[in-house]
């Protein structure tokens, strides 16, 4: 999609269509999820003014713009997960929102979608301030932050709003350690509404100038407890608090997490304005969708029970998590 210098258009209107990237970016979509699982899923929502939840998609409260309407099509949504029901009416009412989720429970979609509403419907921002004098790099102005503990989930989050963004003037962009951090800037160039990033990347490039945070006005931090385990919680003040991000209150603040301990509250506390507090399952609990298998295997009989595995199963599933101290044998 071209990028955000084209300021004098209505973002709520579709690009023209580009069928041969259409089917590559919605190719192996979403196919539904059991919905019968969730039926019984105690939800549970705190705060003042909490906006009803909603039944489907095609809800009028909603006011989707043609763009959120057609990549919902797109990728095969039909009926929302519990944490969409009431997540996506929450944020398009421009609500901070601490939400306690499973993981796959539908939580990306459930912040993606409103928020790239919400900023189609605002449309273009003012525009930056001239380069620097002397300056030899451009800076980039995203309007959306999200980050993400690891590389994994931060790609996880990027595929997805690349769909939600299809056709539109907003430009996802990645950034994450581990990478050359050259292709990375080159892309940025290329224009960046919405930034996915893991914390110390994202430090790295505001740091060099690269990109600058005053323009936030949707942040998302997921898995927080998950950064907060993994000892991030300084590169996270740094970015909220020292970085010339606008204030809470100012910008919109969303955190995900599996678990609510009292680090991750202290966070809520200070990034988040009058929030809403939304659980949805029992906080901690694995996802319903998940089914969990312990096999009783002799102590001689563990190494080439686990190696079938690996050979059979995880061709067959896509996915297999076994005891760590097992792991570290192997290697």
């Amino acid at each position: 999609p071209p990028p955000a210098q084209q300021v004098n258009h209505d973002w709520t209107v579709l690009l023209p269509r580009n069928e041969e990237y259409e089917k590559h970016l919605f190719a192996g979509v979403h196919t539904g999820i059991n919905f019968e699982k969730y039926e019984d899923i105690p939800v549970k929502v705190t705060g003042e003014y909490c906006p009803q939840p909603i039944e489907s998609f095609d809800d009028p409260q909603l006011k989707l713009t043609p763009i959120i309407e057609n990549n919902v099509k797109l990728a095969n949504y039909d009926k929302p997960t519990p944490v969409q029901k009431y997540a996506i009416p929450i944020i398009m009412a421009r609500r901070d929102l601490m939400a306690c989720a499973q993981t796959g429970s539908g939580k990306t979609a459930a912040f993606l979608l409103p928020i790239l509403n919400n900023v189609f419907i605002s449309g273009p921002p003012a525009p930056p301030p001239l380069r620097r004098p002397g300056g030899y790099r451009a800076r980039h102005f995203p309007l959306i932050l999200i980050l993400a503990p690891t590389r994994e989930l931060a790609l996880q989050i990027y595929d997805e709003a690349k769909k939600f963004s299809y056709r539109s003037r907003v430009r996802p962009c990645v950034v994450y350690g581990g990478s050359d951090i050259g292709a990375q800037m080159r892309d940025l160039d290329n224009g960046c509404q919405l930034l996915v990033a893991t914390p110390g990347r994202l430090i790295d490039m505001v740091e060099r100038q690269k990109v600058s945070l005053e323009k936030i006005a949707h942040l998302v931090l997921d898995e927080a407890d998950r950064m907060l385990d993994m000892g991030f919680e300084p590169q996270i003040r740094q970015i909220v608090e020292a970085c010339n991000m606008p204030e809470t209150g100012v910008r919109q603040t969303l955190m995900f997490s599996a678990t609510f301990p009292k680090k991750v509250q202290e966070l809520a506390t200070n990034f988040l304005d009058n929030y809403i507090f939304l659980t949805v399952g029992r906080v901690g609990s694995t996802s319903e969708n998940i089914t969990q298998k312990v096999e009783w295997v002799n102590e001689n009989d563990k190494r080439s029970y686990l190696l079938d595995l690996l050979n059979n199963d995880v061709h067959r599933s896509g996915l297999f998590v076994f005891s760590i101290n097992i792991f570290y044998q192997l290697r």
